[in-house]
């Protein structure tokens, strides 16, 4: 799968990478409650970003993900929120921190022939679209709307969008037996720098770092603060805090 990064005119800045050039200060205030099932997204996005960084991944071929896992990740995101410390409270009341949101889990950036008929079809909501293999693919995973890149059909880019949440790589590898589908894009419309989470896992511990970013973060920002906490057995513990 070939996999790019496309500069559009109409680009979304995600929530997660915003921010203005000052320096964020230490306390921004106490949030009044932490919705901690907001973070199962959280879950599932480090559950998605470590299937992308490992093609040798047991669920990298498999288009659902595996809930076990993500409810795991969640449990160690749990296990990080129970703990009764200053630095708990920074990442999660004072600052907010989740994790970035750019792999797309209901939608895919295509690069196409504008002038096919299916193509054609397909942007104009006809169905079947007149590909019979395309229009399984739509229907086997509920795409049902497509966005048009700014300038189409001269930027010949589209983005399909489908209400159900699914790993798109192997939709992508898919899509690109169709001979009117030229490039796919797991990360369409995605671009800067801000808050984030990571974690990294194995079979004796996991780490979460909690960061955030200021300073021209479209760009990439300036500036990084990071909370870093380990889990073991189900127990948290806070490791340290640095800035870059």
């Amino acid at each position: 799968m070939r996999i790019i990064f496309i500069g559009l005119g109409f680009i979304f800045l995600l929530v997660s990478c915003q921010s203005n050039d000052s320096d964020i200060p230490e306390n921004q205030g106490m949030a009044d409650t932490v919705d901690i099932e907001t973070y199962r997204t959280d879950a599932l996005q480090l559950y998605y970003q470590e299937i992308i960084n490992n093609p040798d991944h047991p669920n990298y071929n498999e288009p659902e993900f595996d809930s076990e896992e993500i409810n795991e990740i969640f449990n160690l995101i749990m296990a990080v929120y129970e703990l009764d410390i200053p630095e708990r409270d920074t990442v999660f009341a004072v600052h907010g921190i989740h994790a970035g949101c750019c792999n797309m889990v209901n939608g895919l950036g295509l690069e196409v022939q504008t002038d096919a008929p299916e193509i054609q079809n397909m942007v104009n909501g006809v169905m079947p679209t007149g590909n019979a293999q395309l229009d399984t693919i739509l229907n086997a995973y509920a795409f049902d709307s497509v966005r048009l890149a700014y300038s189409y059909p001269d930027f010949p880019w589209l983005t399909l969008y489908t209400p159900e949440t699914w790993n798109m790589i192997p939709i992508a590898h898919e899509l690109e037996q169709i001979d009117a589908v030229l490039l796919t894009d797991l990360y369409f419309g995605c671009i800067g720098d801000g808050n984030n989470i990571t974690l990294e896992r194995n079979s004796d511990f996991a780490t979460l770092t909690f960061s955030i970013g200021w300073g021209d973060c479209p760009a990439g920002c300036i500036h990084h603060r990071y909370w870093e906490f380990r889990i073991i057995d189900g127990q948290a513990a806070f490791i340290q805090a640095y800035a870059n």
